[in-house]
């Protein structure tokens, strides 16, 4: 399939963060609380476009709108060795077309923007995260609140 669509990063990660936060079928996960985009000073230079947590789990949307940032992304250290990274579910959102799923990094989810909204074509599977790092981004964000 061409990619044909259109839409912007910043179009992307608001409708991803959306998505995250929406209820959803019982094998598809919903957080509470979503950011986006939040820079933090951490360990590995991993900034996710959307993360988000539950009270069991946490989530990580990248957003990619090119084929190049996408390759660009799998080769990042954190995406080769995933138990460096952010997120114990992990998907890709794409517009539809830019990414095949054997492209995707194993256990990887893909979210793919169609005709105005996301659709989930791959579930992902659950995998160790950094937690380190987790509360690092967790506890920048309490930092903000508190000014």
């Amino acid at each position: 399939m061409l990619f044909t669509q259109c839409i912007n990063h910043k179009g992307l990660v608001g409708l991803a963060a959306s998505w995250l936060k929406r209820r959803k079928p019982s094998n598809q996960i919903s957080c509470t609380e979503v950011f986006t985009e939040l820079v933090t000073m951490n360990n590995t230079g991993e900034i996710p476009d959307v993360i988000g947590f539950n009270y069991w789990t946490s989530v990580v949307v990248e957003v990619k709108t090119s084929r190049a940032d996408f390759l660009r992304d799998r080769k990042k250290p954190f995406r080769q060795e995933p138990i460096k990274g952010m997120g114990e579910f992990r998907y890709y959102c794409v517009p539809k077309g830019l990414v095949k799923k054997d492209e995707l990094p194993n256990s990887w989810g893909l979210l793919e923007y169609d005709s105005g909204k996301l659709v989930c074509s791959l579930l992902p599977e659950r995998m160790k995260s950094n937690a380190v790092e987790e509360r690092i981004l967790l506890l920048s964000a309490l930092r903000r609140l508190k000014r």
